[in-house]
């Protein structure tokens, strides 16, 4: 009788214990192209017109990394967990006219563009269905973090001997905020095979910011757990509460790849 109990006990903690270790891992690669407008004024300045992000910054198609991680708790009421990071890293140079950011103002010359930007992700979520289709729903506290650095070459061609030359004057704006946003996830799972579809994404509007981003993907899962995923990734912004003076409406969009390991 007590080594029937102490069986029963051992497997009862096993499965207690597969539970509480229960999630997904997914490391992959992103590429965007990026669309839309931005400007930056400082206080007490006249508002400057917005510039474009393709043809006046020269941003373009760029790749970066991106980290997913779901762990599952097998606790009444407590909600599961994800945590996510990605980079959004731009650079560009383009030649402009009567171009102003920050306290430049009326440029005409060649400027370089940097945009450092990291977001982080927690998200608390429930798991609504779980068959064929599975279904989240929760809440993402988003972190964002990183920093615009605008820098202007001026060319100055004056007559007689004086040489040609040139001024620069770099200016940084810094990004440091979070953005409170609603979570939701569908996944389908093919019967008879090992092929699911996903959609995935994050969202909110409220007083000046319009924010959100989304993941359709196609997944393959191998043997224990390990699978592949690719699909197509977007992210859309429009706010002027990222900081004082700065506004953007920006889309930026690509595919994506994936490594997963579902535990």
């Amino acid at each position: 009788m007590f080594k029937k109990l102490a069986l029963a006990s051992l497997l009862a903690s096993s499965v207690l214990y597969a539970d509480m270790i229960g999630g997904e891992i997914s490391l992959g690669i992103y590429s965007h192209t990026p669309t839309g407008s931005a400007s930056y004024t400082l206080p007490y300045m006249t508002l400057n017109e917005e510039v474009d992000l393709e043809n006046d910054l020269g941003w373009s198609d760029a790749q970066d990394a991106m980290l997913k991680a779901y762990f599952e708790l097998p606790l009444p009421f407590v909600p599961n967990v994800k945590l996510a990071y990605s980079n959004f890293n731009q650079s560009g140079e383009g030649t402009v006219e009567s171009f102003s950011w920050g306290g430049i103002i009326g440029l005409d010359g060649t400027i370089d563009t940097v945009l450092d930007l990291q977001m982080y992700d927690l998200t608390a979520y429930y798991e609504l269905l779980d068959n064929v289709v599975e279904i989240d729903a929760g809440l993402t506290a988003r972190y964002l973090n990183g920093n615009i650095d605008v820098t202007p070459t001026a060319d100055f061609n004056l007559p007689g001997f004086i040489p040609d030359f040139s001024v620069s004057a770099p200016q940084s704006t810094d990004i440091d905020m979070w953005i409170p946003l609603v979570y939701g996830k569908a996944r389908f799972n093919i019967p008879t095979t090992d092929i699911s579809l996903q959609l995935e994404g994050n969202g909110i509007t409220y007083q000046d910011t319009t924010f959100y981003d989304y993941e359709l993907s196609a997944r393959y899962t191998f043997a224990m757990g390990l699978g592949v995923e690719t699909g197509y990734k977007s992210i859309h912004l429009d706010s002027e509460d990222l900081t004082d003076g700065l506004v953007v409406d920006v889309d930026s969009s690509g595919p994506y790849a994936a490594v997963v390991w579902d535990f």
